[in-house]
């Protein structure tokens, strides 16, 4: 009876249970049935994008205009409501620690910049943020940069008075474009100031300093000098040459010329004075190497630095204007050396002259040219010597069409004909027949430089061809020079153009930008 008893009372617990259950849902339906219909249901706006370029990549070209106009529909307005939007533009790159992070690049609804960011493939977003609703709509692409502006003639011309860069771009067909004001198309950072000295560029090796620059490019003018980044040309305040220097430098200093030595070497002169960068034993630009030990002084020395360029195992040549002698400098030691009159010499290495140019070409085997003047007469001379052997080749009296009043001189590498110019005329020496040729007139034009390039890489064969620029003092400024190269056949014959470009500023300095 007992059991029967909780057998009955566990029945009715859960039946009790069961109606407790269907009351409640029942409450619930209820609930349900009276509250629908109490919300208001409103659609938001939506944004859609059109693709952005083939399969949502797109290609810009360093240093040139670059344009994007996304179409934009919105399912409220079309997109017409412009006030309604903000946009933004966010791309992911190196954070210079070698990760990556997230800049702001623009806030407009289109871009149209000029493209400056460096050559590589980016991941963008373009943000389009409704103000009404808060609601963001993203659209991710990838955006490629190429640099187009990578190998070429840099110009450091002069432009009322100041310096400006101009390049000569080589395209992928073998041909140039000309780009005035390069530092300004490609929003580089840097402003220059002064007059054009010289545009030098070079393999450095790893360069000390925040920048990590491995590769030169220098641009100078008569109040400073500095490095640009060699793919983007931007500027920070660290790329000055101060920066690179150690010790003392001189107040107002800027570099004349900096002059390869070889792999990861170099000379830089200025100020009168002479200094070695030598990457590889950790040498840099310090304590001035125009000082003679057997002397125990120093001397200043002329604005030319004698060397082959690709090779530091042959001597540099400097002359030293304090005592008027040729003076040497054997890497990698902190001072140079006098240079002993060999035994069937031509000439004294101790000139007492005034030197005009020197340059170091490969003619016979490599020889050092220099063209020096008599302090007592307008007499000019040639003088030919093996930097290596001091082995002495040549001593003449120059007797050229109007030597003495040559303003640019040139050494053909291969032929050793000596160019100069008098005004707007051209002559080619030759120091064998001792005769001058008229080679070229530019009537009313001037002649602002006469130059044979040295190339580092021996893929480029143009070495040998002559480098003539010009400009017309009637032209208009900043578009009024002329940049020729001339094939200098043997036996003196005429000079055959092949390259002429114009359009670019007064130019006082060139130099390749090697690939």
């Amino acid at each position: 009876m007992y059991n029967n008893f909780i057998y009955q009372n566990r029945t009715i617990m859960l039946k009790t249970k069961y109606i407790c259950l269907v009351i409640f849902a029942v409450l619930i339906l209820f609930s349900c049935k009276k509250d629908l219909g109490n919300y208001t249901y409103t659609e938001v706006n939506k944004v859609e994008f059109t693709t952005l370029g083939s399969n949502d990549t797109v290609t810009a070209i360093y240093g040139t205009r670059f344009m994007l106009k996304p179409e934009i529909k919105s399912t409220m307005d079309q997109g017409s409501d412009t006030s309604r939007y903000s946009y933004t533009w966010v791309y992911e790159g190196p954070n210079g620690l070698g990760g990556n992070a997230t800049y702001t690049y623009a806030k407009t609804k289109n871009l149209d910049v000029v493209m400056g960011l460096a050559p590589m493939g980016y991941t963008f977003y373009y943000t389009v943020t409704d103000r009404t609703t808060g609601i963001k709509f993203i659209k991710r692409f990838q955006l490629n940069v190429k640099n187009e502006i990578n190998e070429g003639w840099l110009l450091n011309t002069e432009v009322g008075g100041t310096a400006r860069l101009d390049m000569l771009s080589k395209k992928s067909d073998g041909n140039f474009t000309l780009i005035t004001d390069l530092l300004k198309t490609t929003a580089s950072g840097l402003e220059l100031k002064g007059k054009p000295v010289m545009v030098y560029t070079y393999s450095t090796g790893l360069l000390i300093g925040p920048d990590k620059i491995s590769y030169g490019l220098y641009v100078g003018t008569d109040q400073t000098t500095t490095k640009i980044n060699p793919e983007t040309f931007k500027w920070t305040k660290t790329m000055d040459l101060k920066y690179e220097m150690f010790g003392a430098i001189p107040t107002g200093f800027y570099a004349d010329l900096i002059r390869q030595a070889g792999s990861n070497a170099a000379y830089m002169l200025g100020k009168g004075n002479v200094y070695y960068y030598f990457r590889a034993l950790n040498i840099y630009y310090a304590t001035p190497v125009n000082y003679i030990d057997i002397d125990k002084k120093s001397f200043t020395v002329a604005p030319f630095v004698a060397n082959d360029e690709t090779s530091s195992e042959v001597p540099a040549i400097l002359y030293d204007q304090t005592n008027k002698r040729f003076v040497k400098h054997i890497y990698p030691a902190a001072s140079s050396t006098t240079i002993p009159d060999p035994a069937d010499k031509l000439f004294s290495f101790s000139t007492g002259k005034d030197l005009l140019f020197m340059n170091w070409v490969g003619f016979n085997g490599g020889e050092v040219f220099a063209v020096l003047k008599d302090p007592a007469s307008e007499k000019r001379y040639l003088a030919r010597f093996n930097s290596q052997t001091n082995a002495q080749s040549y001593y003449a009296e120059i007797t050229g069409t109007g030597i003495a009043r040559a303003e640019q001189y040139a050494i053909s590498p291969d032929l050793g004909y000596l160019f100069y110019n008098v005004g707007s005329k051209v002559y080619e020496y030759d120091m064998s027949l001792k005769t001058t040729k008229l080679m070229l007139d530019k009537g009313n034009a001037g002649i602002s430089l006469l130059k044979f390039q040295n190339y580092k890489s021996f893929k480029y064969k143009d070495g040998n061809k002559l480098i003539v620029c010009s400009y017309d003092p009637s032209g208009v400024d900043g578009s009024n020079g002329t940049m020729e190269q001339f094939i200098v056949p043997p036996l003196n014959a005429d000079l055959q153009l092949s390259q002429s470009f114009t359009g670019m500023g007064k130019i006082q300095s060139i130099n390749y930008r090697e690939r």
